[in-house]
């Protein structure tokens, strides 16, 4: 009997360890699919900029920023890079966006520089590679960029094929 009522309370432990993991699982899961907090909201008016389109894809990268490389270079490897508005600027190193637009095509457009800078402030972007979908001058969704498909989620969103938020 006292063996049993032993097994009983290390059950019951466990059960209670479980569920308290299960818990905390359940909250990390709940918050990676939250809005980021970068970017504008969604729904809000997409700041105009020089070479921007009424359906656009903006994507945000910083030059001196590893992953924003390879999204530049999913970029190019893009069926038509041309759907693509690409602002990039310095980062934590001063000149580091120079080089970068080499990795862009010559299709792509490319904002860098003073221009690029204050476009990144008016969409409150302060960390990449960031991409935000515009249609009909309105955020439709916006994403951290983590993998390859989220430029194409991105130019889903921007010419009316879906509308949802990327990665989080």
């Amino acid at each position: 009997m006292v063996v049993c009522a032993v097994w009983l309370i290390l059950v019951g432990l466990g059960l209670l360890v479980v569920r308290r993991e299960l818990a905390i699982l359940q909250d990390r899961v709940a918050n990676s699919g939250a809005a980021p907090a970068d970017g504008l909201a969604v729904g809000a008016v997409a700041p105009r900029f020089p070479g921007m389109r009424e359906d656009d894809v903006v994507l945000f990268f910083f030059g001196d920023c590893e992953p924003c490389h390879e999204v530049a270079e999913e970029v190019a490897r893009s069926a038509d890079p041309s759907r693509f508005a690409c602002v990039v600027s310095d980062g934590t190193l001063e000149g580091s966006s120079t080089g970068f637009g080499e990795l862009l095509p010559a299709q792509a457009r490319v904002l860098t520089g003073d221009e690029a800078t204050s476009v990144r402030e008016r969409y409150k972007v302060r960390s990449g590679p960031f991409g935000v979908a515009v249609s009909g001058g309105l955020v439709v969704a916006k994403g951290v960029l983590r993998y390859a498909d989220d430029l194409e989620h991105l130019r889903r969103a921007a010419y009316g094929e879906a509308r949802a938020s990327v990665g989080a």
